[in-house]
């Protein structure tokens, strides 16, 4: 069991240095309804550079309007434009609970989801559906959305979702030091980083280089003093190094004379 938060442009300007110690993940806002340049999360770029340069593992929630297929395609190419750089250890969720949503009949809305969900589990990626306890047995179909994860809403000491779902948001007033006012807290039941590399989803396969010890390599970017790549060093610019060491796997970070780098500071050459 992993704690966690999921944040959005609401929190403002997060300091994820202060967070870090106190979480396991975090969910980010990636935008809201179609795909549309204005409904991205203002937010959700810097959040999610930071998660990333700090090593903390995140996935991203686009909140829904879709009342329609055609509103749902869009949805789906406004989180595929958002995250299609980004390395996701953990799932892309559709976040159902707009009111227009739930003025839907059942079938229709369940329908939308499901739609979203397909065509995001074609792109390769991990997908589940937010929405809180009473929607999910009220609003939607169960017996037709059951084949998706669930992130379920209950702010409560106990869960009681009884059916198969891998998060929980269990309260809406969580208070961490690094960001202003309260903060949404959750608790993920999966290892969800394990299950996603596992299965080969959300593109994280490209993270894994096939460098060896001995070979040299240009780098542009980071290095840092340890091998979790959180303590910066320097910066450097199309330096040459030689790879020291790697772990078993040959991925990243690697071992060079000062330090360590990540995959996304290494180039093979120098342009």
């Amino acid at each position: 069991m992993r704690r966690g938060i999921d944040v959005s442009s609401y929190q403002g300007n997060i300091d994820w240095t202060k967070v870090k110690p106190f979480i396991d993940f975090a969910i980010i806002r990636c935008g809201w309804g179609n795909d549309i340049k204005s409904q991205d999360d203002v937010y959700f770029e810097k959040n999610a550079a930071q998660c990333k340069e700090l090593n903390i593992p995140f996935g991203v929630y686009l909140y829904s309007y879709a009342t329609s297929l055609d509103e749902a395609r869009s949805e789906v190419r406004h989180t595929l434009r958002l995250i299609k750089d980004k390395k996701l250890e953990y799932p892309v969720f559709l976040d159902v609970e707009s009111k227009r949503q739930m003025a839907l009949p059942k079938r229709d809305l369940t329908e939308i989801v499901k739609y979203y969900c397909e065509e995001m589990q074609k792109e390769g990626y991990y997908v589940g559906i937010y929405s809180n306890l009473y929607r999910f047995k009220s609003n939607l179909d169960a017996r037709e959305l059951d084949i998706f994860d669930k992130w379920v809403a209950e702010w409560n000491e106990k869960f009681t979702y009884e059916g198969k779902a891998g998060m929980w948001q269990n309260t809406s007033y969580e208070e961490i030091t690094g960001i202003r006012g309260r903060v949404d807290g959750d608790i993920a039941f999966y290892d969800y980083p394990k299950i996603i590399r596992d299965a080969g989803l959300n593109h994280l396969e490209e993270e894994t280089l096939k460098y060896k010890v001995g070979d040299k390599v240009f780098i542009t970017g980071n290095i840092y003093e340890d091998s979790a790549a959180t303590i910066f060093l320097k910066r450097v610019c199309d330096a040459e190094f030689t790879i020291e060491s790697t772990n078993d796997e040959a991925e990243a970070p690697y071992k060079i004379s000062e330090g360590f780098v990540k995959q996304d500071t290494m180039y093979t050459k120098c342009d």
